[in-house]
């Protein structure tokens, strides 16, 4: 990439990318950009249901967007996981909102 390198995803600046999207998900209510349910903002890292970053445009075709805060987006933890993996996300997604 022109010679550029991109920090990896870690760290103290991915904890606060973090911070920063479950802000602004707690002020909007914003649901999982995966699997459209909502979010419990309250819940913390390891727990599956808990708010992780997505990058939209992923980070290892444009690795040049991972800092870019407009390509952040929440998601559950296990939905970006399993968005990771190529697992087939529309599974298992129940119709109501629990």
């Amino acid at each position: 990439m022109n010679g550029l390198s991109i920090p990896s995803w870690s760290g103290r600046r991915a904890g606060e990318a973090l911070a920063k999207v479950k802000a602004e998900g707690r002020r909007r209510n914003t649901a999982c950009c995966i699997c459209k349910q909502s979010i419990d903002y309250s819940l913390s890292y390891p727990h599956k249901q808990s708010c992780s970053v997505q990058h939209v445009k992923s980070r290892k075709l444009y690795p040049q967007l991972t800092w870019e805060p407009s390509n952040w987006k929440p998601a559950h933890l296990d939905c970006n996981k399993a968005a990771g993996t190529g697992e087939d996300l529309s599974m298992g997604v129940t119709s109501e909102d629990w």
